[in-house]
């Protein structure tokens, strides 16, 4: 699969990426994983929501996902999938705190939803850990699932929204 495309008639990138883990979601269930060959997803310029600390979080969680998909090619899925869990969990407190903070800073009229949206995204994301640490073994497609939520959904659609913002707010700053 080619990279995203501009014009209209071409693909957005949230459509890209979506079609991208959509064929290796497709591709696992009906192939062995050793005869796989992963499709990793890979940061884009476009993905990008104008402020170097978010960016890197959001690369890191990207990072994460790619992680899942190396994990399930290694056979070793449940006990790397329990790990990213755990990483994942930890670091999505951290980069919630962190970009609250700086729309809370920059005045985002748009905060107490967004807040909303990472207390869902927490929630999830502790649901899913839980089910899969106590209850049963990781479904692959219920996780790629919920980690294409949190790229398309989130990283790419709402975090998007405060990307104007931050620019206005930080070209304010920047002509005091």
């Amino acid at each position: 699969m080619q990279g995203p495309q501009g014009a209209a008639g071409r693909l957005s990138v949230k459509r890209f990426v979506f079609l991208k883990l959509q064929s290796l979601v497709y591709t696992i269930r009906k192939k062995p994983l050793k005869d796989v060959i992963m499709e990793l997803v890979t940061w884009l310029d476009s993905y990008s929501v104008g402020n170097e600390k978010l960016d890197g979080q959001h690369k890191r969680i990207v990072a994460m996902i790619n992680a899942l998909g190396e994990a399930m090619l290694a056979g070793n899925e449940r006990a790397a999938l329990m790990k990213i869990f755990s990483d994942l969990a930890g670091y999505a407190k951290t980069h919630f705190r962190d970009e609250e903070k700086l729309l809370e800073e920059s005045s985002y009229p748009g905060l107490s939803e967004h807040r909303e949206r990472h207390s869902d995204l927490n929630r999830r994301l502790a649901d899913y850990y839980r089910t899969f640490y106590v209850e049963r073994a990781p479904r692959t497609d219920e996780v790629m699932d919920f980690l294409q939520h949190w790229l398309f959904d989130h990283i790419l659609e709402e975090d998007m929204r405060y990307q104007p913002h931050l620019a206005a707010s930080s070209n304010a700053a920047e002509n005091s």
